[in-house]
């Protein structure tokens, strides 16, 4: 694996800050991550509100495992969510080497419909 790649999980939608909050939480206690992947909430300040709110959630992975674990942990996650509509989430990888970010983003939408994804390298 080359150089870090940081994936950034955005939601959208009125309870976009729940859902983030959730993933963060299903990320964070998932064991194989760990040692794996640095999980960062990212806050911004909104204008109407008495304190930041969770705006995305940043995963860096720094080694092959992470790689190979954060697309499993990630679809667990969304399966969790139940029968209800799954949450809207956009996510971006980005890395220097592009057959790595294209490979984890193939893995990251395996079996999620309408998922949005973006790649960059």
């Amino acid at each position: 694996m080359g150089e870090r790649l940081r994936i950034r999980f955005r939601a959208d939608g009125p309870d976009h800050e729940q859902e983030l909050r959730s993933l963060l939480g299903w990320l964070t206690e998932d064991r194989a991550l760990r040692g794996h992947v640095t999980l960062e909430p990212v806050l911004a300040d909104t204008p109407d509100r008495m304190s930041p709110e969770l705006e995305l959630v940043l995963a860096v992975i720094s080694s092959a495992a992470g790689a190979l674990q954060l697309p499993l942990s990630y679809l667990a996650w969304r399966h969790s969510r139940g029968q209800r509509t799954p949450p809207a989430v956009t996510v971006q990888v980005v890395g220097s080497d592009p057959a790595e970010v294209e490979e984890l983003v193939r893995r990251l939408s395996a079996g999620v419909p309408d998922e949005s994804e973006e790649a960059q390298a």
